[in-house]
């Protein structure tokens, strides 16, 4: 492990390929280390090396996965779709308690969290105090997701807590100052900033974050009209009447919202005037009638919780006879949905057939 701060030298898009491998954990700045046997008569954060608890405290910050309570100290930290991730920001005043005095005063602790990992990006832990040096004193561990797969990361809402040996079941910190340039104050039985070398002063900070990853799925079938079969590359007669049936599905592990499905269709395809329903979880699987609008700038089905999705259908007329030439015409229908997290399509041919002499 090294004191020097390697850098995040990437070229801020997290290309497939591209080498990240200079984003590292670490720890600084260098500073003088003692023993717990040895501890300064004043006030010194962090900084001996052989804690009966907790070890050397210059890897004071640490990740837990908390869907399978595995702990991160050291090394990179995978990412994974969907998992809550705990922080946890480890602080003491290395002062001998037996002095009597050595109290850090404006004691505080700040995190850095990236909103997005793809590739390697750090998590930084930083304690700090108005009479100790060097100041800040900051811990990192690299976190890593696909560059090709970012995902987004996403604090929990009052996960922020601060624990001492006075203050065993925590105390709430506001966020907004933990992940501010300044800090937030802590203490030991109060966040007054006074950290004393007792043992009751010693203590973590903890906060929540999810690895989210918006995903999401489209398709088509198409078959015809007033028959159950659903089917892709259907071979038809000029003129036939089809049922288009959309599928759009979020498989991601955030809520995406303003979800938008449109149809285009093919030359000669024709869509019939009030033939577009829908069908989701809020109508009880029932089909409900919508109003026309697939075929221009689509319809926006509302808002999708991972896991849910939606269908919607309507009917097209098949060019006619005098519009195609003899034998079978390949035709190629596209269906997109265009979401906050990007757009996708997916393609269905269809087989139009005119029988001559």
């Amino acid at each position: 492990m090294s004191a020097c701060d390697p850098g995040d030298k990437s070229d801020g898009e997290g290309r497939k390929g591209l080498d990240l491998s200079v984003v590292t954990e670490g720890w600084g700045p260098g500073r003088e280390t003692f023993t717990e046997n040895g501890r300064p008569d004043s006030a010194v954060l962090n900084s001996v090396t052989d804690n009966p608890k907790h070890g050397d405290e210059r890897n004071f910050l640490a990740l837990k996965d908390v869907s399978t309570g595995q702990w991160y100290s050291k090394g990179d930290v995978s990412l994974e779709p969907g998992r809550t991730y705990e922080a946890s920001i480890f602080f003491r005043n290395d002062a001998d308690p037996g002095t009597g005095r050595g109290a850090s005063t404006g004691t505080r602790v700040r995190a850095q969290l990236p909103a997005e990992v793809k590739g390697r990006k750090r998590i930084t832990g930083f304690v700090q105090s108005d009479n100790t040096a060097p100041s800040p004193l900051w811990r990192s561990l690299a976190l890593v997701a696909p560059a090709d797969q970012p995902v987004s990361l996403r604090i929990l809402p009052d996960s922020s807590r601060v624990y001492t040996g006075a203050l065993p079941k925590g105390a709430p910190l506001p966020a907004e100052e933990l992940f501010s340039g300044a800090g937030t104050l802590i203490g030991c039985a109060s966040q007054d900033g006074v950290v004393t070398g007792a043992e009751q002063c010693t203590g973590h900070v903890q906060f929540r974050f999810v690895a989210d990853q918006p995903n999401f799925v489209i398709s088509q079938a198409v078959s015809r009209a007033a028959t159950n079969a659903q089917e892709s590359g259907l071979r038809f007669t000029e003129g036939t009447r089809v049922e288009y049936k959309l599928r759009y599905r979020n498989t991601g592990t955030t809520q995406q919202n303003y979800v938008v499905l449109k149809e285009s269709l093919p030359a000669g395809f024709h869509y019939v005037p009030d033939s577009t329903h829908y069908s989701m979880s809020a109508t009880g699987g029932e089909w409900k009638k919508t109003a026309d609008g697939v075929m221009g700038d689509g319809i926006n089905l509302g808002s999708f919780a991972p896991g849910g999705g939606a269908y919607l259908k309507f009917t097209a007329i098949l060019p006619r006879a005098e519009d195609l030439e003899c034998g079978l015409t390949s035709t190629t229908s596209t269906v997109s949905a265009r979401t906050q997290n990007g757009t996708k399509s997916a393609e269905s041919v269809v087989l139009v057939e005119k029988k001559c002499g």
